[in-house]
């Protein structure tokens, strides 16, 4: 197998408490793992890789040749693993309370710290984001009811539409609300605090939560404004960690990749891949949530959508 070509991959479906089957119904993922919580798309740990189809795995290839697959100016993350992981979440019951430490404060535990951000796919009426805390909480507040039903009157929650997209840097406190299908691009990090789980009995990380929670004001812009970029494409987002941007195709699009890696993700509708990697090969066949990773050292990909394709793109953001 050669790094030269786009490497389709093949995801992992985890059981959570809080899962259902809004995966199913959004793109046909189905397993024995039920109900789903969440899909690991792109994964790169030490405990487990992502495989690709046709044999390989990310790891193999990270290993052979890194600059080839990130780009002469990416830099692989903590440890020497591919620096993202992106995830598909159903929360058909809400997630815990939860924060994530930043890259120093994540050594201690030897891995990298986790800011993330979310493309809200499906959101019910009664749906709901956390995000940080409500106008005027002090830390003082925050300590003193954290792990009790208290701690829900601090939280700054929203109620999200299909197609926001929310920014959470590490040490932000937050929590997926039900009735919510998101798509996820975080740091290569599985690193959780949790604070509060609604009286599930799962064990909570209080120490260390309160050691890297930040006290935010989360009614300020809770959702990320998008914008219209020349490539035809739009800019979701562009954290210090990676750029998000989304393209809803009615005809064919070239894009190129400028040296570093770049994600495709299926949001919906059909389509064909193909690249400069060899003209000859026959083109990928693309279905809704199928991911590829487009190796940095293809100068360029060609996306060709069969009635409509929407695809989120994923890479490094350097200028």
């Amino acid at each position: 197998m050669s790094v030269l070509k786009p490497l389709f991959l093949e995801r992992i479906a985890q059981a959570k408490v809080w899962g259902g089957s809004g995966l199913n119904e959004l793109f046909g993922i189905c397993s024995d793992a039920e109900p789903i919580g969440e899909t690991w798309e792109l994964f790169d740990r030490a405990d487990g890789c992502s495989s690709f189809r046709g044999g390989g795995t990310l790891r193999e290839v990270m290993q052979r040749d890194p600059v080839a697959l990130l780009g002469e100016r990416v830099q692989p993350g903590f440890g020497g693993y591919f620096p993202l992981l992106f995830k598909f979440l159903d929360a058909q019951k809400p997630l815990s309370v939860q924060v994530h430490p930043n890259d120093a404060q994540a050594k201690a535990e030897n891995d990298s710290g986790k800011s993330e951000a979310w493309l809200v796919l499906k959101a019910a009426p009664d749906a709901q984001i956390i995000r940080g805390f409500k106008p005027g909480v002090t830390r003082e507040q925050f300590v003193a009811v954290a792990s009790t039903e208290a701690i829900e009157s601090l939280l700054y929650s929203f109620v999200p539409k299909v197609g926001d997209v929310i920014d959470v840097p590490a040490n932000t406190v937050h929590a997926v609300g039900a009735g919510c299908v998101i798509f996820e691009v975080q740091q290569n990090s599985d690193i959780t605090y949790r604070i509060y789980d609604w009286g599930r009995k799962r064990r909570m990380h209080l120490e260390q939560a309160m050691r890297v929670s930040r006290i935010e004001d989360g009614s300020r812009q809770p959702t990320v404004p998008s914008f219209a970029l020349p490539d035809s494409t739009t800019q979701l987002i562009k954290t210090p960690h990676f750029r998000l941007r989304r393209v809803a195709l009615l005809r064919p699009l070239t894009l190129p990749t400028r040296g570093a890696f770049l994600v495709v993700t299926v949001l919906g509708g059909t389509g064909t891949l193909g690249s400069s990697a060899n003209r000859t090969d026959a083109p990928l066949q693309l279905s809704p949530g199928d991911c590829v990773l487009i190796p940095a050292c293809i100068a360029e990909i060609y996306l060709s959508p069969i009635g409509s394709l929407d695809v989120a793109l994923t890479d490094p953001g350097l200028d």
